[in-house]
């Protein structure tokens, strides 16, 4: 038990010393090339707000300096690859804070729940089950709660499509614009589908192109449908095309879809009820209707 608390000690504290010294080499070379080129003023630091919290004052900036050297430590692709999820979550953290939650439930959870066994007197070989166990549930625990949130805002996305793009459709063939249209979807739309157009209209605004910013806008939802509908309304801006006879085409296509997936969860339904039938309904059943039978023939013999 001494042997594995001081293996884990030693990997936590290794670790953590490695990610807050580690430097790139590239990083090191860049700085001593620009380093005659650029003013070496000393510049303060902005003083915390003496009035927050410890949480405010210490841990966070605590959390966001070790995330932003977590994420300096992570090969690009993977990098990518969680920060695209995060996004598609609607998650405010970075790739590194969402690692170093992940070295928390990986490292120091299971070692403290190890300790408090070991207190009260379990055995070495129970212990170390413990501790793979607690490791794999940490390992995979913060990816299912991230999958998890994606799903769920996906979902919440899909189902508000068709009434948002009913109301774009209503908007245009009223004479409004696409951007007018969009403000208006803003306005009457709450959700997550509303937040990222939300954010959509910002970026075009302060000069941001529109087709960019609709792929950006489909790159961070991550929903089919979307997808389709917003490159239906760049070629059909592109071409000159009417918006609102094509918008009004694709949410038809949209309703169409969303109604064969409700046919389809419902022709999976009954399969889904045996398992509970067989196993709970069943033998209740089966005590109600024969208990009473069972017992006369007891008591008659």
């Amino acid at each position: 038990m001494e042997i594995l608390i001081a293996l884990g000690t030693f990997m936590c504290v290794t670790l953590m010393a490695y990610g807050l010294l580690y430097r790139t080499p590239q990083s090191a070379e860049l700085e001593s090339r620009l380093g005659g080129l650029r003013s070496q003023r000393p510049q303060r630091a902005a003083l915390p707000d003496a009035s927050a919290g410890f949480g405010q004052r210490v841990l966070r900036p605590m959390a966001l300096n070790i995330g932003n050297r977590f994420n300096r430590m992570l090969p690009s692709t993977m990098s990518d690859r969680i920060d695209a999820a995060i996004i598609q979550a609607g998650l405010k953290i970075s790739t590194g804070q969402f690692m170093l939650i992940v070295g928390v439930t990986m490292g120091a959870f299971p070692l403290l729940m190890v300790v408090l066994l070991a207190a009260g007197g379990t055995s070495v070989t129970t212990l170390f089950i413990y501790y793979v166990i607690l490791l794999a549930m940490g390992a995979y625990m913060p990816r299912f709660w991230l999958l998890g949130r994606i799903k769920k805002r996906k979902k919440a996305i899909w189902r508000s499509l068709p009434d948002a793009f009913d109301l774009i459709t209503a908007s245009v063939e009223a004479g409004l614009g696409i951007d007018a249209a969009f403000n208006r979807v803003i306005e009457k739309v709450k959700g997550p589908f509303a937040e990222e157009l939300t954010r959509t209209m910002r970026e075009i605004s302060v000069g941001r192109s529109r087709r960019e910013a609709l792929t950006d806008l489909t790159e961070r939802t991550g929903v089919e449908e979307l997808r389709s509908l917003i490159n239906a309304v760049i070629q059909a801006e592109a071409m000159g095309i009417s918006i609102g006879a094509v918008i009004r085409v694709q949410t038809g296509v949209l309703r169409v879809k969303r109604r064969q997936k409700a046919e389809e969860q419902a022709f999976k339904a009954p399969v889904k009820m045996v398992f509970p039938l067989v196993l709970f309904i069943f033998p209740s059943i089966m005590i109600v209707i024969g208990g009473p039978a069972v017992i006369q023939v007891k008591n008659g013999f």
